[in-house]
């Protein structure tokens, strides 16, 4: 497919998204692209009769999509591997690391657990699990380096020592999009040795991530929020500490020579080549595969980049009157353009606000004391005014109930 510099405008005619909802959610599950279900559905078709299947549909697929998942973050295809999901991928760094009693763990306050739980487990060798939280400051001061993105980047540098094992962090926060700068914090992991392990499962494929330059030990995406494919099959990129390590699973896929169907039962101990060692039998699945191949063709036309940049720009008038209406929403430079939090004045409940929007068929979730906010390309500038003028008149209601 041609790229194209050109700003992005909305997709939303290639989404079944009804008409009358304001879709704002994508963090929660991004919703499928028509050439996506079209994919799965393709797939489930040829799957009813299997008469046409063949030994390479096993391994053809998986590897175009390998090579589109890798040109998706810039990384070598012989670095990829499939995953059912991001814990996999954290399991797989877990098993073939082995702190010592007396090092730590360093990793972001409320982090989503697919990237702490793994980590946790060391605790019975004496590993220190260090949370980096949130630092109680505003969201958008009029000195950027106080902001409370800026003071939460250098807490986790901070955080990072001589004895840190092992460093977890996101591109942006799940609960309100603070973006964090992996490139201070990868050159910082290697000041110190420690393994930088990366869950970019809310934003690859909705802004640029690019390997050679963040140059994680462990990249793990799983793709159902914003890369907008089906769940069970995601990708990781592992790093050259993970080229002898050894897989979950020993898949008689993951063989050399494993093409050949009818030598099986040659028992074979070398593995396939790069990171195919550590790919999920998942691979094989002809719906999920297909759907990943085709949402990462769309993603790939589409640019991360200018998918970024549409979101900014849509939000831009929007953010501007929710600020004046009392909400903080953190600067553009400081967060997520497909993911942000919307904090709510003191006076407003949580849950109270999203059973308001979603009785105004507003769809976004609600983490802590924020609203968040989740677009994609399916929205407009419309959408984020919907939310706007129903959060006013929450505002407008609580100013005359006083």
């Amino acid at each position: 497919m041609t790229s194209t510099s050109a700003p992005l405008v909305c997709q939303r005619d290639f989404f079944s998204i009804p008409a009358d909802h304001c879709y704002l959610n994508s963090a929660f599950m991004g919703p499928l692209p028509k050439p996506v279900e079209q994919a799965g559905a393709r797939a489930l078709v040829a799957r009813a009769s299997p008469i046409g299947m063949t030994a390479q549909d096993f391994f053809v697929p998986a590897e175009r999509t390998r090579k589109l998942c890798a040109q998706l973050v810039n990384a070598d295809p012989e670095r990829v591997a499939f995953i059912p999901t991001a814990a996999y991928a954290a399991a797989i760094v877990a098993k073939n690391l082995h702190p010592k009693p007396g090092q730590n763990i360093v990793m972001l306050g409320d982090m989503f657990p697919s990237n702490v739980y793994a980590w946790r487990n060391w605790r019975s060798s004496g590993v220190e699990m260090r949370m980096v939280p949130a630092p109680q400051a505003p969201w958008s001061p009029p000195a950027l380096h106080t902001s409370r993105a800026a003071l939460w980047n250098a807490a986790v540098l901070a955080a990072i020592d001589s004895n840190t094992a092992l460093v977890a962090v996101e591109p942006a926060h799940w609960t309100d999009g603070t973006l964090f700068d992996l490139e201070r914090i990868g050159k910082r992991c290697r000041e110190v040795g420690a393994a930088f392990v990366v869950d970019a499962t809310q934003t690859v494929g909705a802004m640029p991530f690019d390997v050679q330059q963040v140059q994680p030990d462990a990249l793990m995406v799983h793709s159902y929020k914003a890369m907008l494919s089906n769940y069970g099959l995601g990708f990781a990129v592992l790093g050259a500490r993970f080229l002898d390590a050894s897989p979950l699973e020993e898949s008689w896929l993951m063989r050399s020579g494993s093409e050949n169907f009818a030598r099986l039962v040659d028992y074979e101990d070398l593995y396939a080549p790069g990171m195919r060692r550590f790919d999920t039998s998942l691979r094989a699945n002809p719906s999920l595969i297909g759907m990943l191949e085709a949402a990462c063709h769309l993603l790939i036309q589409w640019q991360p980049k200018r998918i970024r940049d549409y979101l900014l720009e849509i939000a831009r008038r929007p953010v501007d009157r929710l600020r004046a209406l009392g909400f903080e929403i953190a600067d553009e430079t400081q967060r997520c353009a497909n993911l942000f939090g919307v904090r709510l004045p003191s006076t407003l409940d949580p849950e109270a606000c999203r059973q308001h929007l979603a009785r105004q068929q507003i769809h976004v979730s609600v983490r802590g004391s924020a609203v968040r906010v989740s677009p994609h390309v399916y929205n407009d500038e419309g959408d984020l005014m919907k939310l706007a003028d129903a959060l006013e008149q929450l505002v407008r209601a609580d100013g005359r109930g006083k």
